[in-house]
């Protein structure tokens, strides 16, 4: 396990580094300990795209809240399909109902996080495709970042972090890269049926996304802590 001073000194070295190369020092740094989390519902899916190139024996984790789109289901079916992940399906250890009504936190908190955090222990490395502009609560995600919270730390890893919105698409298109249906009908960002919904604001990739509330996030990329590592091994 990376110690956060060494997470540190792997951001700033990988900063300016191809997001392929980024995963593949992920993979090669944690065998048999890293995977990648993927919704499928978004342009996440050049993540995958690279990891079919570097080791598809990485588990690709899929949480299942049993409230997704139809078309969420069978897109992951077609993609996986087309480029042989080795997927692992994430459930929820019960079913609350239509909780997103009344405590869309706790819906949130049983059916995406309380799943990823039942794995979360049996890896070192968790990739994932956050980026910093997509919301202003992801403004300083980093290529490699140290967490704590949980079991046990875990080094968390954003290949795409300083890549923009049109840099994914200009990706999908020059490798030919489908994409989520829904995409074309004013989403720009999918998650459970209940709780997203075409947006008009192109600026905004997450708009969507609990439209109306003050909700911006559902718990799965912030139940962990980050941990910052000073230059003189002090970590904050």
């Amino acid at each position: 396990m990376l110690s956060a001073d060494d997470a540190r000194r792997a951001a700033a070295s990988l900063r300016g580094a191809p997001a392929d190369a980024v995963l593949a020092w992920a993979v090669a740094t944690f065998p048999g300990r890293v995977a990648l989390s993927l919704s499928f519902g978004g342009p996440g899916v050049v993540l995958a795209h690279m990891l079919s190139a570097i080791d598809r024996t990485v588990p690709v984790l899929f949480i299942d809240t049993g409230m997704l789109f139809p078309e969420t289901l069978s897109f992951k079916d077609a993609f996986v399909a087309r480029y042989g992940l080795n997927v692992v399906t994430l459930r929820p250890a019960s079913d609350p109902g239509p909780l997103y009504t009344t405590a869309p936190d706790a819906c949130c908190g049983i059916r995406k996080v309380e799943p990823m955090q039942r794995v979360l222990p049996l890896y070192a490395a968790w990739v994932s495709a956050l980026r910093r502009d997509q919301s202003s609560a992801r403004s300083e995600t980093d290529v490699i970042e140290y967490h704590g919270g949980g079991d046990r730390p875990v080094i968390k890893v954003h290949p795409l972090a300083y890549w923009s919105r049109s840099d994914v698409w200009r990706y999908m298109s020059e490798n030919q890269i489908p994409h989520h249906p829904l995409l074309d009908q004013g989403y720009s960002s999918l998650g459970c049926w209940p709780c997203t919904r075409p947006s008009a604001d192109a600026s905004d990739e997450r708009a969507g996304r609990w439209a109306g509330t003050a909700k911006t996030e559902c718990g799965l990329h912030t139940f962990t802590t980050r941990v910052r590592a000073r230059p003189g091994g002090e970590t904050t």
